[in-house]
């Protein structure tokens, strides 16, 4: 099979198909995914995980390098482990800022000996040198092993994972795409006043913002939401397909009252209701700071108000996808939350 070694990935993926005679839905079989995610990455919209470069690279037999993988945006550590459309992060790895003092010798004979001798010096500083590039390499080998990480630990599951994700939401992220702009309906997603803002005008309805290139299969996703208007906000995640509407949703109210769905469609008819309560430490009304969580391992969901859990159950729905945020009103007008602070950590 004739291999293209140069240009971009999409460009590359595209003949690739291409000239084995195959469609995007061929390809989506042939890999275990969907068209629409062929189709974003020949678009260059998105980004193959470390899963799925895996399985490119094996299917098409090709390495990294002739297939375009290799690129300055790749990430090489600290890879979510998704399945797909990886945010093309790129995560530098930097030692902490290490201080070597070295003490000189009471003896002042011997430090005129070291002085006198450069052939001790230098045997000196080679073994410090060699000291140094060790202590580096141990603390690279942990890092990408997750044994540590330079970030913040992961509140929820100890000791376990590496925090892969940290925005702020005061701006937009070219590398994870949060949905900008408004639909038909006036429903938009903005970065407004330092924080993200989903809004729905329309009573009855929610409206989510999606990070379009975040993937994630075990994983903990936090983030801090104030509802300025409506009944509820929420967070989406393991969003597989949002054109399709694939994706779970865990909404809480003003007043505490809780609702997990699994959507296989846009409206609520089609969507799954899993699990419903009242999270009695949620700082009910409006203006109120809360933060959200949920830790998928696995099968097993489990949902956090600020730090609390309050529910975990087991459903086979979805094992990946990405994140995003939701405002939305049942009776009281618009729904409006703003957000800040978005954290993930994967294992």
């Amino acid at each position: 099979m004739e291999t293209r070694q140069h240009g971009a990935f999409h460009e590359i993926l595209k003949y690739q198909r291409e000239v084995r005679g195959w469609s995007q839905a061929r390809m989506a079989e042939e890999l275990g995914t969907t068209p629409n995610r062929i189709s974003a990455w020949e678009r260059n919209i998105s980004f193959p995980s470390a899963y799925f470069r895996e399985k490119l690279c094996s299917q098409l037999d090709m390495d990294a390098q002739e297939l375009g993988l290799l690129t300055a945006s790749t990430p090489t550590i600290g890879t979510p482990e998704g399945t797909e459309d990886t945010p093309a992060t790129n995560i530098t790895l930097q030692a902490p800022e290490t201080s070597i003092s070295v003490q000189a010798p009471e003896n002042p004979a011997a430090l005129q000996s070291v002085t006198r001798h450069p052939q001790t010096k230098r045997t000196w500083l080679l073994a410090a040198s060699t000291c140094t590039l060790l202590v580096i390499a141990s603390i690279i080998i942990a890092y990408t092993t997750g044994f540590i990480s330079f970030g913040a630990p992961n509140p929820y599951v100890a000791h376990t994972g590496q925090l892969v994700l940290d925005d702020s939401l005061r701006q937009p992220d070219a590398n994870l795409n949060w949905q900008e702009g408004a639909n038909e309906s006036q429903a938009s997603c903005l970065f407004k006043n330092g924080e993200y803002v989903a809004f729905q005008p329309n009573t009855g309805y929610f409206h989510a913002c999606l990070a379009q290139k975040t993937d994630y299969k075990n994983f903990a996703y936090e983030v801090d939401m104030t509802i300025h208007q409506g009944d509820f906000g929420g967070i989406v995640f393991r969003s597989e397909n949002s054109i399709d509407g694939q994706y779970y949703l865990f909404r809480i109210h003003t007043n505490g009252d809780y609702k997990l769905y699994r959507f296989n469609g846009h409206d609520i008819e089609h969507a799954t209701l899993l699990d419903q309560g009242i999270s009695q430490n949620f700082h009910s009304g409006l203006n109120q700071h809360n933060l959200l969580a949920v830790v998928a391992q696995n099968n097993t969901l489990a949902l956090y108000v600020n730090r609390q859990q309050i529910t975990a159950l087991e459903d086979q729905g979805y094992n990946h996808g990405g994140i995003g945020v939701l405002a939305g009103s049942m009776s009281t007008g618009p729904g409006e939350a703003a957000f800040k602070d978005a954290r993930v950590w994967t294992w």
